[in-house]
């Protein structure tokens, strides 16, 4: 059965399309003589197991390369344009636009570049349904800093009617506590901007428990829920939906291996469910390896991945969602 998919967790450099991440690469002299362009692609593909710190870690050439007006722009818009044709109707992209800031670039600039070539792709696709997610970042207290942070949150407001749809605490919630961000989502609601939350990713169920109290009604992976009932009882009283990505769970060592992953475990238990990438360019992944992965490995049904993408759609920011939770769910009601 065809069904719009929906993915809300998506760190847009950690997804950079491979044409234009060799492209980028090849303009700024990075790839060595003789490395074709597969070879390039292939040794900066994750194949194993690293920290989550290690894996942000990572994420330094692909920012690096990402520090200029033009190439956010064109991320942005190849981007969209490959999720919408791969079957994902309903998209929120994420990127901290304080990490792009080596050029002289303001973060200022940085929102306006990604939301130019949002524009682009609504000219194309004009039922796609997508807006982008701010992140502020919690990388240590001598990293990211708190006045950045507040400008995230500050620009989040002024560009809420231009395609930003929210907030996102992100980065290693082990840094930093993350109750230490408080103030900033209390910000946040004074200013009426949407936010989500990571935590349970690599920390304990505490931080999910601390997420939960920001009443954002979304929270990034939140996996370890699972290790206290009671902070799963408080996911599934408040309605709140969990931003899952398996693979990147995997690869991040916050599970010891996919087949101990308890996606299968909180969905039973009745915890909402969105399926997404997290980092699929980064992963070498892809949102359709993610469900054929789950469908095999835990079980899951067509019908309740048509669920979890309706659980999925009406926790979206995005305006327009309507008509996804419209489709998702006649497609619901059609299942067998």
């Amino acid at each position: 059965m065809t069904y719009p998919k929906v993915e809300l967790h998506c760190h847009m450099d950690g997804a950079i399309p491979y044409r234009l991440f060799v492209k980028c690469c090849r303009e700024d002299g990075l790839v060595p003589e003789g490395v074709s362009d597969e070879q390039w692609i292939r040794d900066h593909v994750m194949n194993s197991t690293m920290s989550l710190s290690d894996c942000m870690g990572e994420f330094a050439l692909l920012t690096g390369i990402l520090q200029c007006r033009e190439r956010l722009e064109e991320l942005s818009f190849e981007l969209l344009k490959d999720m919408y044709e791969s079957g994902s109707k309903l998209v929120e992209l994420r990127f901290s636009p304080q990490s792009h800031l080596n050029e002289n670039l303001s973060m200022e600039e940085a929102v306006e570049a990604v939301l130019r070539g949002r524009k682009r792709a609504l000219e194309v696709y004009p039922d796609l349904v997508c807006g982008f997610l701010l992140c502020m970042m919690n990388l240590g207290l001598n990293l990211g800093t708190m006045e950045n942070n507040l400008k995230t949150v500050e620009l989040a407001a002024k560009y809420k009617d231009q395609g930003v749809v929210g907030i996102d605490l992100a980065g290693d919630e082990t840094a930093t506590p993350i109750e230490s961000y408080a103030p900033m989502f209390d910000h946040a609601r004074k200013l009426g901007v949407n936010y989500t939350i990571h935590a349970g990713e690599s920390g304990g169920p505490s931080n999910v428990m601390f997420a939960i109290m920001q009443k954002g009604g979304r929270i990034g992976h939140g996996i370890h829920a699972i290790e206290d009932e009671n902070v799963v009882n408080e996911l599934i009283r408040n309605n709140f939906v969990i931003e899952v990505s398996v693979t990147s769970n995997y690869f991040s060592r916050c599970v010891p291996s996919i087949e101990e992953h308890p996606i299968r475990k909180l969905w039973d238990k009745g915890v909402m469910i969105n399926i997404n990438t997290d980092d699929p360019g980064l992963m070498g992944i892809t949102l359709k390896s993610e469900y054929d992965l789950i469908a095999k490995t835990f079980g899951f049904t067509e019908r309740e991945f048509i669920l979890s993408n309706l659980y999925s759609a009406r926790s979206s920011f995005c305006e327009g969602r309507e008509r996804i939770i419209a489709e998702l769910t006649e497609a619901l009601k059609n299942c067998a």
